[in-house]
């Protein structure tokens, strides 16, 4: 048998060289076009509600980002890693579609841009409730579609005891009840989830206003739930059926 020159041998190619050359070049190309797409929305397929964190994702680590809408909408812009994230001060109109123009440095600074299209769940002639617990006075809005229906005056949780944000649904309602832990009641309560409810001012153990409490109305003020003067709890006791969105927005 011919001897193999050792040389040769040690430089031959395998045989599943060439299909090993054509995997790491795809994946190159495939890494490529990946960059050439650097934001993608992460918000789901379906209209998104009127308020919440949108949520927009780059294919690098970024050091700053900027974000335009319009129509034009004021928000707070954060960046935390991959992740761009934008919370509106106010509702986006049901129905309405925004363009978002996405402008971000990574760390390497190169600069990227994108422009997206965010869709608004239309929510037709639906009610529909906005929970707004800053450092202003709070209130509550209820809209049917972008029609504002009733504003309201409320209380929502003191420091310590803050209201959770977020987007819920109405789950149930009851006509009175008493918290013996801590020694205070109210009417016409309708739940958001868990223990947290939207109720009239606190009432004591006889069923009578507590007024120490019903003056802090409007203000940081509550265990968590949120507060309405006895009007405006009836009101919406009787008006805002179960399974209605709430959103409640403390920025």
């Amino acid at each position: 048998m011919k001897e193999v020159n050792p040389l040769f041998r040690a430089w031959r190619v395998p045989k599943a060289a060439p299909i090993l050359i054509i995997l790491l070049i795809t994946i190159l190309i495939a890494a490529l076009a990946l960059a050439q797409r650097p934001l993608e929305i992460a918000a789901p397929p379906d209209d998104v509600p009127p308020m919440g964190t949108f949520v927009f994702h780059a294919t690098r680590t970024l050091r700053t980002a900027d974000i335009r809408i319009d129509p034009p909408i004021d928000g707070t812009v954060s960046v935390r890693g991959r992740r761009i994230e934008f919370t509106p001060h106010d509702p986006l109109r049901p129905g309405g579609v925004y363009q978002v123009t996405i402008e971000a440095f990574d760390d390497s600074g190169d600069r990227f841009s994108e422009t997206v299209k965010l869709r608004v769940d239309p929510l037709y002639e639906t009610l529909w409730v906005y929970v707004k617990l800053d450092e202003e006075r709070h209130r509550v809005d209820v809209y049917r579609g972008d029609v504002l229906v009733r504003s309201m005056i409320a209380s929502g949780g003191r420091p310590g005891h803050e209201t959770p944000e977020g987007v819920f649904r109405i789950q149930n309602r009851g006509y009175h009840f008493f918290s013996q832990k801590y020694q205070e009641g109210a009417y016409y309560w309708v739940r958001i989830f868990g223990n947290y409810l939207f109720h009239s001012v606190p009432v004591d153990i006889h069923g009578k206003v507590i007024e120490e409490e019903a003056e802090k109305l409007g203000c940081p003020a509550s265990h968590g739930c949120v507060r309405l003067s006895f009007p405006d709890a009836q009101w919406f006791y009787e008006t805002v059926p179960d399974g209605t969105l709430v959103v409640i927005d403390r920025t």
